[in-house]
């Protein structure tokens, strides 16, 4: 079967750009997202391993996976694909030894409000990377989501600490996703490349970038650590959180705008401390409570309105950033 990846990345094709989903579905799509990411946390911190060792393998389980699937499906990584995935892969990877190193010296309250910035990030530079503009409406809904998150993650945690280089570290992460993340978004809107064939770029790429790092600072007795039921966990992240989630994201980011997008991830939080409950014995506080309803008040007064985020300057490539 051919694809568009055989031929790299060109201009979307005026009969593909047509044949594009409803706001509805693509919208469940981005939910079923937020439900596998959030489960990643809690499910990750269940691995008896060091989190860089946990990372570099998830990332080796991972490839031969996505590639093994996106040839079984008749897709192709053109050496066009994987120069277009060669930076984003990085990011990923680089994303990952920040989050890795900034636990080190922040509690993990401090990385996830951090990161709660992302979709005011987003804001400011996807209009020009993507020409994407979003109304005050969305830009002050997103400031509420980021207060909502804040309470989520700090109404639940009685230790908060970090220094200079916590947060150095935690802003590191911070822009290195979101710079992953808008990559994939103009990737996606821009081009033909196909979601499995970028994942599977991506995924190599990242791995690529992480393992060296991982087996500088680790030594066997921390690969040893890796027990029988570690393997399961890390099946899930690699497999669903990563090819699943991940690819879901990217078919995704051709449909949804950056911006809009972006939000909600902020639900993440809620399903993560949701998660975590049952599983880690964290029960959920009242004052979670209430910034997850805010939370999720504010992704949902985002998308009431689907013309939040347009284009600038030129028409929606897609319906399901029409008005």
């Amino acid at each position: 079967m051919t694809t568009a990846a055989h031929a790299g990345p060109v201009a979307v094709p005026e009969t593909v750009a047509k044949a594009v989903p409803s706001t509805a579905v693509a919208g469940m799509v981005m939910a079923s997202v937020v439900v596998i990411w959030g489960l990643g946390p809690p499910v990750t911190k269940l691995i008896s391993a060091p989190p860089l060792v946990g990372a570099s393998v998830r990332f080796w389980l991972a490839t031969p996976l996505i590639w093994g699937l996106m040839y079984a499906t008749g897709r192709r990584a053109t050496l066009a694909t994987l120069r277009h995935t060669a930076l984003p892969g990085a990011l990923f990877g680089l994303n990952m030894i920040g989050v890795f190193a900034a636990l080190q010296h922040a509690s993990v309250a401090v990385l996830a409000v951090i990161q709660a910035l992302q979709p005011g990030v987003v804001l400011l530079i996807a209009g020009p990377l993507l020409g994407e503009r979003a109304t005050r409406w969305h830009v002050a809904w997103t400031l509420v989501g980021v207060v909502g998150v804040s309470v989520v993650v700090l109404g639940g945690s009685p230790e908060v600490h970090t220094d200079a280089i916590g947060i150095l570290l935690a802003l590191w992460s911070l822009m290195t996703f979101t710079l992953y993340y808008l990559l994939n978004r103009r990737a996606r809107s821009t081009t033909s490349i196909d979601p499995l064939a970028w994942m599977a770029g991506v995924t190599l790429f990242a791995g690529l970038t992480i393992t060296p790092i991982a087996v500088a600072l680790s030594d066997a007795s921390d690969y040893r650590q890796l027990a029988g039921v570690d393997w399961l966990y890390l099946a899930f992240v690699g497999g669903v959180v990563g090819i699943v989630g991940h690819t879901m994201m990217s078919w995704a980011h051709r449909f949804i705008a950056a911006s809009r997008s972006s939000l909600y991830l902020l639900a993440m939080n809620v399903v993560a401390i949701s998660a975590a409950w049952p599983l880690h014995d964290e029960p959920i506080t009242p004052l979670q409570a209430v910034g997850g309803v805010v939370v999720l008040g504010a992704v949902a007064a985002v998308l009431s309105r689907p013309a939040s985020v347009r284009a600038a300057g030129r028409p929606s490539p897609t319906a399901a950033t029409s008005p």
